[in-house]
């Protein structure tokens, strides 16, 4: 007869946050007894949460959709605008997270317009193209094409030229720190502020935090990361390329930058090894480190930090970009 002996394994993530624990228990409500990982069925399920992540948004000034030339064809953006002004305002160009497979402007529609009112900046949220139907380094390089666009025709948006951001969460975030390292590799001048939130900066996952959390998240658990780099870069020879794995990459020309963490996100130490390779470079970083937080907790509803780490990213953004 086998004895059994119990796990002696203690879970970092606890004990909760109260919040969080409420978030966790109906994310595990919702989740399907057999699990589909594929980019259409993914895109379906998060379809039906854009109401729930998007209720109680702030209203903004103005708010439209744009059409930005791109390397294959028009991308799509939407634009919020916090308040009428006569004066040029700075700009956010925002790239939306969803393991650059899914999501959308829409499904990120309260952030962004809470960045745009709190940080009193018009922000640019674009739609790049997704993965499989468009791999690295599609989307990349429709953000890419998107800041120059908007650095060009920033007076038509009521914006401020040389006052121009760039900023996202999770895979959102990696294009961040990869379109600032390839416009800087391009020869092209850098945003004039980085907000990288819960990002992901390292495509090979081999971190503590990863080992630690990422086998039974219940946001961004292994298989569905997995899936997502392969969707996007499958071949692991691709994953040392700083602008796939922008941990990797030169950061001393970077801007002045915002890295936000939770420190129950596998990601978490993707966020505190990029803002140590920031400051080891002599860059100016703000850390913002949540602790108790899962991924993106700022997105979901109901969970008073990440309020809080709004408002100190807009405090960023507003001191960036004066």
């Amino acid at each position: 007869m086998t004895q059994q002996v119990a796990s002696t394994r203690t879970d970092p993530r606890e004990p909760l946050d109260p919040q969080v624990k409420a978030l966790f228990d109906a994310l595990q409500a919702l989740r399907p007894a057999e699990r589909v990982l594929d980019a259409q069925a993914i895109r379906a399920g998060s379809a039906a949460f854009i109401p729930y992540l998007t209720e109680g948004a702030p209203p903004v000034a103005d708010e439209k959709e744009i059409r930005i030339p791109g390397p294959a064809g028009v991308i799509r953006a939407l634009v919020f605008t916090p308040r009428k002004t006569t004066e040029a305002l700075p700009l956010l160009v925002y790239l939306h997270g969803g393991g650059f497979v899914q999501l959308s402007p829409e499904s990120h529609a309260k952030l962004t317009k809470q960045l745009a009112v709190g940080g009193d900046a018009t922000v640019v949220s674009i739609d790049y193209r997704l993965a499989p139907e468009s791999p690295y380094p599609a989307g990349l390089d429709d953000c890419v094409a998107a800041v120059r666009w908007v650095r060009e025709n920033a007076a038509s948006l009521g914006g401020d030229p040389s006052r121009i951001a760039i900023g996202g969460d999770s895979a959102g975030g990696n294009l961040s720190a990869a379109t600032t390292l390839r416009l800087l590799a391009e020869g092209d001048a850098p945003p004039s502020a980085a907000l990288m939130i819960c990002a992901w900066f390292d495509l090979a996952m081999d971190t503590g935090s990863f080992r630690a959390l990422g086998p039974d998240d219940l946001i961004i658990d292994d298989p569905i990361m997995e899936f997502y780099r392969g969707c996007y870069a499958s071949e692991p020879k691709l994953w040392a390329d700083p602008f796939l794995s922008p941990l990797r990459g030169d950061l001393s020309q970077f801007p002045p930058s915002c890295v936000v963490v939770g420190t129950i996100d596998p990601l978490c130490d993707d966020g505190l090894g990029f803002a140590a390779k920031l400051r080891r470079a002599g860059r100016d970083v703000t850390l913002q480190r949540h602790e108790g937080m899962p991924h993106d907790f700022m997105l979901f509803p109901g969970i008073d930090e990440g309020q809080r780490s709004i408002e100190a990213m807009c405090a960023f953004l507003k001191r960036a970009l004066t």
